[in-house]
């Protein structure tokens, strides 16, 4: 395979990404639950445990695409950025933590499906929501770098800079609900949830953006003023 052709695939998986993120959302079992019935909990998760299996093995394997999508993001920005590409390893290494954090909150979403209701532990469901929100903060990290990127180096236009940056004020919201025990913003609270998908804003285009500009013919790299 060229390289153009094997770098245009790879920019390509974050198409892959969405269909995978949007299957596993069919399995969603989001109920609103009581925030201090440890309980109505147990009973959501070990009385949907096919879905909720079928949901974290889904979101797994979109993990798995989402570190080859991350490679294409690195060589894309750091094409654009030049140099050391700093700004555009910090982004990679905060989507590695972001994808690490994410594949051990689905760990504990299967061990709390699985397990009998009496061995599930409130704090093991607060760690899981923990887990979770914590992820939130290195995606952060990742969108901001890109917007640095963008707006600097031009890596992507300039209003997906700006989508990234709403994206990462989202990102930094649900982080912030780490530690909130009630209300809208609660690990079971729906702004919670409406925040997850706002990532999705943005990689949307970022990948129409990506795999567009990797039809192009490469050219020779021009020298860039650190």
């Amino acid at each position: 395979m060229s390289a153009p052709a094997a770098e245009r695939w790879g920019a390509a998986s974050g198409f892959a990404v969405i269909v995978v993120s949007a299957a596993a959302m069919v399995f969603e079992r989001g109920a609103v639950l009581p925030a201090d019935s440890a309980d109505a909990v147990v009973a959501h998760y070990t009385g949907n445990r096919g879905a909720i299996f079928a949901q974290s093995m889904l979101f797994l394997a979109g993990a798995a695409l989402y570190l080859w999508f991350l490679g294409s993001l690195r060589s894309f920005l750091l094409r654009a950025e030049g140099g050391t590409g700093r700004v555009s390893a910090i982004a990679f290494g905060a989507g590695v933590v972001w994808i690490g954090l994410s594949a051990l909150a689905q760990a504990f979403q299967i061990g709390l499906a699985a397990a009998p209701a009496a061995a599930a532990l409130p704090a093991l469901i607060a760690t899981m929501n923990a887990v979770f929100t914590i992820s939130a903060l290195p995606l952060a990290v990742l969108l901001a770098a890109v917007a640095a990127v963008t707006w600097r180096h031009h890596a992507f236009p300039a209003w997906l800079g700006w989508v990234a940056v709403v994206a990462a004020g989202a990102q930094i919201l649900l982080w912030s609900s780490t530690v909130v025990g009630s209300g809208p913003l609660a690990a079971d609270g729906w702004l919670s949830y409406a925040l997850y998908p706002v990532f999705l804003v943005w990689l949307v285009p970022a990948t129409v953006v990506m795999t567009g500009r990797s039809r192009r013919s490469p050219g020779p790299d021009r020298e860039r003023p650190e």
